[in-house]
């Protein structure tokens, strides 16, 4: 099928899902007009630029952007349907464009002679000098890259199960390499029964079939575009803050959502915010009686982008880490901003709820470190439980979270001491009842000394990701969240902050109401780097993880919660 068909066939399940070079944009996530519907998108499974190609010294002049003297008869094919497309028309007058149906057409026009240029992904870019070169045509690929984007699955929104169940199996090729599971040790990937016991050898599975994403990547694309920049994992010393592509903001969406939780938010004036008190996400001044913190600067911007620009429409409630999925669950909550972490387990069965929920990008990363009294922080930092000096470690760690899972990851049983909360285990180290905790980055670390015996450490093998979370069957509110999100990360890639908000763009794909939504956003509290800035460069300098993405670092991480023996 053709680009421009391939949204009516998947809504009206001619296919199940979309593996057609789709590029994931707000506009396709929200609402395309011709389907009267948005799209769910899995993790990205490749990046790409775009380029030109085609005869020297026009490909000199679409780099540049120059249609004027020698340049003027610069004709540049290019697929329907596409980003690409609507990129290119951002660049070139349209007199300079001929469009054709698909890729492939495109390139059969340029080979004709009838365009002396193609703009299209790297990997179409690659073959066009493949083909035109086997056929002993000068050719050469243009300069510039342009734009990276990112390339998803695409699933029908209504079925928040299957497209689940899509972003899993790609999950599983991910973890698969970064485990070092290959095709022939498939059977090192565990069985899980979370989609149902008919399900429960999926993962394995799918292994078996292709290989891990490594494979998959080096059988299909290594020769015509090697593996480099986004498309490897990070290993967690460069950035991953990266924004998305809006792709066409044109379009208009229905006015009102109801029965979703954004109509429901608007009607009753407030968005209700669960937080957890934590230095630098959310901290309450009984003086002032106000909220400030990264946690709380996500929820006021999220207030402007519904209210108006107003940051204030926000209700806070403190939740603890055993009941914040209760509470979003119940309604009484709107979104979670609280630490919490993007997992297999509760993305699709979290076991207090027995229902998933739906996550906006990382917007913090932190990793697993050791508090303790001498020696035994320092035990900790080594996994040292069987030496003289170590015997006795008891690692004292809030239960229910991550934190609480990647020891139990590292540690035996036996030198564990779960506690009701973070702040009963920082009790438990004062009093005795364990001799190190577990915490994650100095976010956590307490402001005081036992002694002079503090140990701090930061090189441990786990990485915590901090996302907005929202419920799993309102997927309109969902996709608010996640684009005021990257609306965030978008400005700071750009260079607007919250003096310039008004340079962010204008959309009506949620509606007339919300039509600035995105400078909204922006002018409650600035850009990505505004906030963190503001909020945490004082605690945890931005660093590693915390950095952006300059389009040419590693950019793929598997979610955590899948196992491999």
């Amino acid at each position: 099928m053709t680009y421009a068909e391939r949204w009516e066939a998947l809504q009206s399940k001619e296919v199940d899902l979309l593996a057609a070079s789709t590029t994931h944009t707000m506009e396709r996530d929200v609402f395309i007009p011709k389907v009267e519907t948005g799209f769910s998108f899995s993790t990205p499974y490749y990046y790409f630029f775009h380029a030109f190609a085609g005869v020297p010294n026009m490909v000199a002049c679409a780099d540049n952007m120059d249609v004027s003297g020698a340049c003027a008869s610069l004709k540049v094919c290019v697929a329907d349907g596409t980003t690409t497309l609507v990129q290119l028309e951002d660049m070139i007058p349209s007199s300079n464009i001929l469009i054709q149906p698909t890729n492939e057409e495109a390139l059969s026009a340029l080979l004709a002679g009838d365009c002396n240029t193609i703009y299209a992904g790297t990997n179409e870019v690659a073959e066009a000098v493949k083909e035109m070169t086997s056929q002993g045509e000068s050719i050469v690929i243009g300069d510039v890259q342009f734009n990276h984007e990112p390339i998803a699955l695409v699933t029908r929104e209504d079925d928040a199960v299957f497209s689940d169940f899509v972003n899993w199996i790609l999950q599983a090729l991910l973890n698969a390499e970064e485990q070092d599971v290959t095709q022939s040790t498939y059977l090192e990937v565990a069985r899980s029964d979370l989609f149902g016991d008919s399900f429960a050898f999926a993962f394995q599975n799918a292994v078996k079939a292709v290989g891990n994403y490594g494979e998959v990547y080096e059988r299909n694309l290594g020769k015509l575009v090697p593996r480099s920049g986004l498309n490897e994992i990070n290993q967690g010393s460069t950035g991953r803050i990266i924004g998305g592509e809006f792709g066409s903001l044109d379009e208009e969406g229905p006015l009102f959502h109801t029965g979703t939780t954004l109509d429901k938010v608007k009607a009753k004036g407030f968005v209700s915010c669960g937080v957890n008190e934590r230095a630098g996400f959310a901290e309450f001044d009984r003086t002032t009686s106000t909220w400030s913190g990264i946690d709380v600067d996500l929820c006021r911007a999220l207030s402007a982008a519904i209210f108006d620009g107003v940051p204030d429409h926000v209700v806070y409630h403190s939740v603890s880490a055993s009941d914040r999925f209760r509470v979003l669950a119940s309604g009484l909550i709107d979104v979670l901003p609280r630490l919490t972490t993007h997992t297999y387990e509760r993305d699709v069965l979290e076991p207090t709820t027995m229902m998933g929920f739906s996550f906006s990008k990382p917007y913090f990363y932190d990793g697993l470190s050791f508090a303790g009294v001498s020696p035994f922080g320092s035990c900790a930092d080594r996994l040292d439980v069987s030496s003289e000096e170590c015997v006795g470690l008891k690692i004292c760690v809030n239960e229910g979270t991550t934190t609480e899972a990647g020891v139990r990851g590292l540690f035996p049983e036996a030198n564990i001491v779960p506690m009701a909360t973070g702040k009963a285990a920082v009790e438990g180290l004062v009093s005795g009842e364990c001799n190190a905790l577990a915490v994650m980055t100095l976010l956590e670390t307490p402001s005081f000394k036992l002694g002079e015996c503090w140990i701090m450490k930061s090189e441990q093998p786990v990485t915590r990701r901090n996302l907005l979370q929202s419920r799993m069957d309102d997927p309109v509110w969902s996709d608010f969240v996640y684009w005021v999100v990257e609306a965030l990360f978008i400005a700071e890639e750009q260079g607007i902050t919250r003096e310039t908000a008004e340079n962010m763009p204008r959309t009506d794909l949620f509606g007339g109401l919300f039509r600035d939504m995105l400078r909204n956003a922006v002018s409650a509290g600035g850009a990505y780097n505004e906030l963190y800035s503001r909020n945490l460069e004082d605690i945890v300098p931005r660093a590693g993880l915390n950095l952006l993405n300059n389009g040419s670092q590693p950019q793929f991480y598997p979610l955590p919660g899948l196992s491999f023996e």
